[in-house]
């Protein structure tokens, strides 16, 4: 299907060498990244405007289907929910690179004043995971231009689900690769700490293990002046809480990083009456399997003995998120290699420190060798908000990098 060429470049304005088969420049590179800058920027901003939230994202992937098939690649649809699998062959016989982008947003309000803010009330792509799309979505673009340069076979991974951390194993339960396997696999999330238009690198853990909890206690609800008639479940909630946020302190070693946050807590109707039940839920990360096993472990026992010991019942329902990101050592170097090469104007930045936020692209490092970049996406006040802030916002020119970065890994991997 030949694509629409709202945003395609000619022969005369790349020229002949640059669409033939030698060996693409630097300059040439960056050329092609600048003249669909405008076009990434608008798609960005257009999925920015209509967020979705995860599990929820079917406008976001029938738009990356559409773009897709206009540039002549095979779309599968509906992977793992809303995931889309969009493949380029060059040629049956030849190894496969993959790249990865999420496309779900947070049910967090947008507070910013931008003409392309939010339209839906509390959604926001308030974690870039449009920028994602758009940058992948421009990478399709640019190695439909440039595939007669492809010595390998690539795969564009559209991920639904990943702030649920949901998404990936999903997908691979869909039997994503049931037709290929991956030698390699890469992604990028946005970083708000870095400078605009760098690339962070880091060898080893780059994002912790994560898991969610949600903890319902049952016991006697009645009136607050009898609390002796009464299973206090506020009072155990309280008592639980406070032994749970212990565990990092005093149950795991200093040396390996952890964190436990209580993020949520709902119970009871009037200051005067007892509640019969109570709810709260939370979050765990951490960099080293044991200690994780020793957290879930310490959080049942709390938990349980807590509740028996003031007549209470308690349920502890823990979901396994995700695993540790590690990336893979080899193809960190070898990245690094090909964008100082190829991305010369790239910054390259070393990450001494990994996250203790999740990241369920680990799903597809457990199966296959990859990495993750951190895309730095901060160039002031405006554009420095943390991640998963209401005001959350990126330098749109770092999406540049972005596009640059991924499509030198598949000309030159």
């Amino acid at each position: 299907m030949k694509p629409n060429n709202r945003s395609s470049i000619s022969g005369e304005q790349l020229g002949s060498e640059q669409l033939g088969t030698g060996q693409l420049k630097p300059e040439q590179l960056k050329q092609a990244v600048d003249a669909i800058m405008p076009e990434t920027v608008t798609i960005r901003r257009q999925l920015h405007q209509q967020p979705e939230l995860s599990g929820q994202e079917e406008r976001t992937a029938q738009r990356v289907a559409a773009i897709c098939r206009e540039y002549g690649l095979d779309v599968r649809e509906g992977v793992g929910g809303h995931g889309v699998l969009a493949r380029l062959e060059t040629d049956a016989a030849r190894p496969w690179i993959a790249f990865r982008a999420d496309m779900d947003a947070l049910p967090i309000a947008d507070a910013k004043v931008r003409p392309y803010r939010s339209q839906l009330d509390a959604v926001s792509h308030s974690c870039g995971h449009d920028a994602h799309t758009a940058i992948l979505l421009g990478v399709v673009r640019l190695l439909h231009q440039f595939r007669e340069k492809l010595h390998h076979n690539i795969a564009f991974i559209f991920q639904p689900a990943e702030e649920t951390c949901e998404g990936a194993s999903a997908m691979l339960r869909d039997h994503l690769f049931q037709d290929f396997k991956p030698a390699r696999i890469y992604a990028l999330h946005v970083y708000p700490y870095l400078p605009a238009g760098s690339i962070g690198l880091r060898r080893g853990p780059m994002c912790a293990a994560a898991d969610m909890f949600d903890v319902e206690i049952k016991g006697r609800g009645g009136h607050a002046a009898r609390p002796h008639e009464c299973v206090d479940v506020v009072l155990v909630a309280s008592q639980m809480i406070q032994a749970l946020h212990q565990i990092v302190g005093r149950r795991v070693n200093p040396l390996h990083p952890a964190v436990l946050t209580i993020g949520q807590i709902h119970g009871g109707h009037a200051g005067n009456v007892i509640p019969d039940h109570i709810c709260f839920s939370g979050t765990f990360r951490s960099l080293n399997p044991e200690v994780h096993e020793e957290i879930r472990t310490r959080m049942d026992q709390i938990i349980r003995q807590t509740a028996e010991a003031w007549g209470a019942t308690a349920r502890f329902n823990l979901k396994q998120a995700t695993p540790v990101l590690i990336n893979d050592s080899k193809l960190l170097s070898q990245s690094r290699a090909i964008f100082e090469e190829m991305n010369p104007d790239i910054r390259l930045i070393e990450i001494n420190e990994p996250s203790m936020g999740g990241e369920d692209f680990a799903e597809f490092l457990h199966a296959f060798p990859g990495c993750l970049f951190r895309l730095g996406t901060g160039s002031g006040p405006e554009t420095r908000y943390p991640l998963h802030h209401p005001c959350f916002d990126i330098d749109e020119s770092s999406m540049a990098a972005g596009m640059a970065a991924f499509t030198a890994l598949a000309l030159q991997g």
